[in-house]
């Protein structure tokens, strides 16, 4: 997160909810996440966004198999 930052980044939002961010980056998303309900509900946003991709590459390689 960039010093300063009012809000996490959307890259860095990102790479938190695909759990990829660097251990340096995670306490500070974090402790912003705990305190900030906009980002937080961004977060969520992304982590459906994200729930919604994993089944739709889930039925394509259930359909290729068949």
């Amino acid at each position: 997160m960039n010093i300063g930052a009012i809000h996490v980044e959307e890259d860095e939002l990102e790479l938190y909810c695909l759990g990829r961010a660097t251990s340096m980056e995670l306490a500070p998303i974090e402790r912003h996440l705990l305190s900030c309900p906009e980002c937080l509900s961004r977060a969520q946003a992304v982590l459906e966004y994200i729930d919604t991709l994993r089944a739709a590459l889930r039925r394509l390689e259930d359909e290729a198999g068949k």
